[in-house]
């Protein structure tokens, strides 16, 4: 179990580097979760019961009125069930009173803890009040992966609540969302077209 718990804490702790997740902390709130971030003391994480959802939800939500960074709540597990194949994160969030914004975010590093693919739904962000939605990650896992990191995270202030995570493989014509850390430059000449043909 020591060992365990080694080959995940290190590459997560390089991962909260990496993204600018400068601190997090581990407690007894919400089982296999974090919360982390930038600013992790101006936020919490809880469990709760909500209209419109049948059980449990999670929340993130900001206890400061300023804050300049963000919180997340997160979860990081190994990617071996998934490498190779091109994998869709979903889930439901519904949010109140986001001043900057939020988004669900999945990254993919390899055991050298170098990022294969991010998406944090920065060009698609949740602000303000919102009704329960489904959101969708798309990602390629490579490989080579060797852990994949998720979760939701708020910008500022405001509250986010998220149930049903779900994990699955989907086609490879798929479109992926988010961007995948390229190894060397590419389509230098702008010969190459993307999928859609855009």
């Amino acid at each position: 179990m020591k060992n365990y718990k080694s080959r995940i804490i290190t590459p997560l702790l390089s991962v909260l580097c990496i993204i600018g997740l400068f601190s997090f902390s581990i407690d007894n709130k919400i089982k296999n979760w974090f919360l982390a971030g930038s600013s992790p003391s101006d936020y919490e994480i809880g469990i709760a019961e909500v209209q419109g959802r049948s059980g449990s939800v999670a929340y993130l939500k900001s206890k400061s009125t300023k804050i300049s960074g963000f919180g997340t709540i997160m979860q990081s597990f190994d990617s071996k069930k998934f490498n190779g194949k091109k994998v869709k994160l979903s889930a439901y969030i519904k949010s109140s009173k986001v001043e900057d914004w939020a988004g669900m975010w999945m990254r993919v590093d390899t055991e050298e803890k170098r990022a294969v693919s991010f998406d944090n739904m920065q060009d698609r962000p949740i602000k303000g009040t919102t009704a329960w939605e489904k959101y969708e990650i798309i990602l390629d896992v490579t490989p080579e992966s060797y852990l994949i990191s998720y979760g939701v995270l708020l910008s500022g202030t405001g509250q986010v609540f998220l149930d049903n995570f779900n994990f699955e493989v989907v086609n490879d014509e798929i479109e992926k969302t988010g961007r995948t850390i390229l190894d060397a430059p590419s389509n230098t000449d702008f010969e190459e077209k993307s999928r859609n043909g855009k």
